[in-house]
């Protein structure tokens, strides 16, 4: 937790060290001033490693190229703190660290958050059945007909 002053109230700019989410879904990163401070007139930036993928300042928004429309604030909880970065449409490529930063006036205060993305859940029958064998020879493979019944490899149809 950092401390830090914006105008005459001390804050803190607290996170989580991680959060995950599944490729295509919508994850918030928080990050909050404490004790709820407005964010209104600071600038906000968002980094993902060292590039700045969004940016905050004067009520203007600016996003990098690749996360254009898929990240912003909660702007109506900007005036209790709350300066959280919505990613919408996780990637597998977005898995990384990223460091919420506030400057307010000469103050700059900087908190992590680490994003883990896991794949979607995938049925996938071949590794379902992967491994498993004929009840009438052992080192024959099982394979599938059309309604999924199993049957050895060589049986007639």
């Amino acid at each position: 937790m950092i401390w830090s002053r914006i105008g005459q109230t001390q804050f803190k700019l607290t996170s989580e060290d991680y959060v995950r989410a599944y490729v295509g879904e919508e994850v918030t990163l928080p990050c909050h001033l404490s004790p709820d401070t407005s964010a209104v007139d600071t600038t906000i930036r968002w980094f993902k490693g060292t590039e700045c993928i969004y940016l905050y300042k004067n009520g203007q928004v600016t996003e990098r190229s690749g996360y254009e429309g898929r990240v912003s604030l909660i702007t109506q909880e900007l005036e209790r703190g709350n300066v959280s970065l919505r990613l919408r449409d996780i990637r597998r490529s977005d898995t990384g660290v990223y460091i919420c930063q506030v400057i307010h006036g000469e103050q700059k205060e900087e908190a992590a958050v680490g994003l883990r993305v896991r794949r979607g859940v995938e049925l996938n029958v071949e590794d379902i059945f992967q491994g498993e064998t004929s009840d009438t020879d052992p080192t024959l493979p099982l394979r599938r007909t059309n309604s999924m019944e199993l049957i050895p490899p060589d049986s007639e149809l």
